[in-house]
């Protein structure tokens, strides 16, 4: 068999992650590089060729199949030599952060995920695992405590299951409503939600935004999350807030020449034509995944009814960027939080660097004396990093010994609580990236893979291995501040 790489240019880590998958879903025991890919021989699976993620097609005596990813990524392509990252439901709503669909589709194939099986994403994001599961029949659960993620990814789980007539046939009648409507006008209640919007938006922008709202939610009735995530998708350029930003800062450049309106159901249109696409490929699917909104570590026991039989996730980088400086627009419009609450979520998320009040102090006396019982090379490490610090440090290089000791913890957590809801053997595949500081003028190499991975087996897991990710791509707003070192750590839950 002749397996043919896609036209677009690979990482190393891509071609890595291909042989594994010919591996674990051909069954082949041999492979060599041939021009324009590779040939396999010893091979005992190959009507299975259709679902790899890394080859555009193949040859196997009866002419040339092309892949069903390949398929996909051509309903979606934006250029005959770009990797088409937002297929299907993934281009729904930008997500910071996000990570690549075809490394989620690739590590379900590596881990042997079949039809029915469930996965969990812990860190689920806007769901990107959980739609890879659900393109292949899997059950993808996932938990996030940012509930626009959640909102997000139970809104692409609920499109993936919607029939594109029903669809199509909302958004022409959302389409009549808004194109009927002569008065752009309404009052906006005096409330805090109301004042919180009224100080970043134009009066007459936020109006348009309310009726919009509105409109969608009568013409719509269950699919109305699906467009309202559309809409919020545009929030960030329509306001007063700098869409370049991660912090909350007052634009300097000019709002859209575009109406609102026109872009909202251009938007539309466009994701519907790449659904389309998607569902000529793989069909309908059935709606079996969820994303909830709570943490992994206190996880109610009803939703987690059955044992899962492989976790993937990219977690947050410790020390991670504002998730929710740059999504607060979008939470508050959406109803989704009240407006008094967003610097308090921004500091429960594992990762923030906003650290307040008594609890900041209960987390430098956990550090100093070790209170979560981390392994001894990650709390001495915070320690080292605490007693680096200078006079020159300003008030965020000196909270980085006591942020990082949190994240460890939290992370400790994690691993506890999805160990306790895999099978025994389970493989568990994590994202993480490398970071570092400069304390008093002195840089600092945070290797957070190798930290995370002795946490892990402190706490009972098997690390199987390291795979670097080279230079592996994140999508989404800001992407171009993502960690450029990550390294994907595969652990195994222990036999018991």
């Amino acid at each position: 068999m002749r397996l043919s790489w896609h036209s677009y240019n690979y990482y190393p880590y891509e071609r890595d992650l291909a042989i594994r998958e010919v591996t674990a879903v051909l069954k082949a025991t041999a492979t060599r590089s041939v021009d324009g890919g590779i040939e396999v021989e010893h091979y005992s699976d190959a009507a299975s060729a259709k679902h790899l993620t890394y080859f555009a097609g193949y040859v196997n005596g009866h002419g040339y199949t092309e892949t069903l990813q390949n398929r996909l990524e051509n309903g979606a392509r934006l250029g005959r030599n770009r990797q088409a990252t937002r297929y299907s439901a993934h281009g729904l709503h930008e997500y910071k952060g996000k990570f690549n669909p075809q490394v989620a589709k690739a590590l379900l194939n590596i881990f042997d995920i079949s039809k029915g099986q469930r996965v969990l994403d812990p860190f689920c994001g806007s769901g990107t695992t959980l739609v890879e599961c659900a393109h292949r029949g899997a059950v993808g659960l996932g938990t996030d405590i940012n509930p626009l993620a959640v909102y997000i990814a139970n809104a692409k789980l609920r499109v993936l299951a919607a029939p594109t007539s029903a669809l199509g046939n909302t958004l022409k009648n959302l389409r009549s409503r808004l194109r009927e409507t002569r008065k752009w006008t309404t009052t906006l209640p005096d409330d805090p939600r109301g004042r919180y919007l009224s100080a970043w938006f134009d009066s007459d922008i936020l109006q348009i935004l309310e009726i919009t709202k509105k409109k969608i939610e009568g013409a719509a009735g269950d699919l109305a999350p699906i467009f309202l995530t559309v809409a919020s998708n545009l929030l960030r350029d329509y306001s007063l807030q700098d869409p370049h930003d991660l912090r909350i800062r007052r634009r300097k450049s000019s709002l859209p020449e575009t109406p609102f309106i026109d872009s909202f159901l251009s938007s539309c249109e466009q994701f519907l034509e790449r659904l389309d696409a998607a569902h000529l490929v793989l069909g309908k699917t059935k709606r079996a995944g969820k994303a909830f909104l709570c943490d992994i570590a206190n996880v109610k026991k009803q939703c987690f009814t059955t044992l899962f039989d492989a976790a993937i996730t990219s977690p947050p980088y410790a020390m991670a960027l504002p998730y929710i400086d740059t999504q607060r627009l979008s939470l508050v419009w959406l109803g989704l939080l009240p407006p008094d609450r967003i610097l308090e979520l921004e500091s429960e998320l594992i990762g923030s660097r906003e650290l307040r009040g008594t609890y900041r102090r209960k987390i430098v006396g956990d550090m100093l004396e070790n209170g979560a019982q981390l392994p001894e090379s990650a709390a001495q490490f915070c320690i080292t990093l605490q007693n680096a610090l200078g006079e020159s440090d300003g008030f965020r290089r000196m909270a980085v010994p006591t942020l990082l000791y949190r994240y460890f913890a939290a992370m400790q957590a994690s691993f506890k609580a999805v160990r306790g809801v895999l099978k025994a053997g389970a493989p568990y595949a994590l994202i993480v990236g490398h970071n570092h500081t400069v304390l008093s003028g002195a840089r600092f190499e945070i290797n957070t893979p190798a930290h995370l991975a002795r946490i892990a087996e402190h706490v009972g897991w098997r690390v199987e291995e390291f795979v670097e990710l080279q230079t592996y791509r994140r999508f989404g707003l800001h992407m171009s501040n993502a960690v450029a070192a990550e390294k994907l750590l595969i652990l195994r839950k222990r036999w018991a």
